[in-house]
């Protein structure tokens, strides 16, 4: 499965704001800003759809620095493990384990998951925004991801962290195949929108979101 990119120590320009990346608290906030964790489930009410815009502006510009050679990307130094349990007959799925290991003072831009899954950080403590807030996770640690979730994950210590998936596909050399059950390749497959001028323009003509 492909890795989420991953940057350490640089400075980046997002929305004319210059950061310094050796502080990914900043990014974490600047990402959240103005977000707050909402009770109702309107699913593109204009905070959620602000931080998908915020955070995927923030991923092109990470991916602009990767590839002008301005910072280098540091996927070497996070260790992916995979984990699988055999495909179950009875209920036609078996279980797939990523477990990462992401070095203290990493940023990390996840992907766009389709369902709802369990996370286990088993060592060490992340900042985490998302549309539904900033967290903070503190090994030992397990909770639920909500469906079409993408992070901006910052490791304030050395951490280990592991997603649970249910898949019909099993081993390693299915990993593209299980990628294409857990992760979505944009917002709009999952019929979330990602741009709040798209958002005010579907609002003025009465369109349901």
């Amino acid at each position: 499965m492909n890795q989420p990119e991953i940057i350490q120590s640089t400075v980046a320009v997002v929305d004319g704001k210059l950061f310094d990346i050796e502080n990914g608290e900043v990014i974490i906030d600047f990402v959240a800003s103005g977000n707050v964790v909402e009770l109702k489930q309107d699913k593109n009410s204009y905070t959620k759809v602000k931080f998908r815009e915020n955070v995927l502006k923030l991923e092109n510009e990470f991916l602009n620095m990767i590839e002008t050679g301005v910072v280098d990307s540091t996927l070497e130094d996070c260790i992916l493990t995979h984990h699988f349990s055999p495909v179950d007959e009875k209920y036609g799925c078996g279980t797939y384990a990523r477990e990462m290991f992401i070095p203290k003072d990493t940023l990390i831009i996840g992907k766009i998951h389709r369902h709802q899954h369990l996370n286990f950080i088993m060592k060490g403590k992340v900042s985490v925004a998302t549309e539904f807030g900033k967290k903070y996770f503190e090994a030992p640690c397990i909770f639920v991801s909500e469906v079409g979730l993408k992070r901006a994950v910052y490791a304030e210590e050395d951490t280990i962290w592991v997603t649970v998936h249910l898949t019909e596909h099993s081993g390693e050399e299915n990993l593209s195949k299980i990628e294409e059950e857990v992760i979505a390749p944009n917002y709009e497959e999952m019929n979330l929108i990602a741009s709040t001028s798209e958002l005010s323009m579907l609002e003025n003509k009465g369109e349901t979101l």
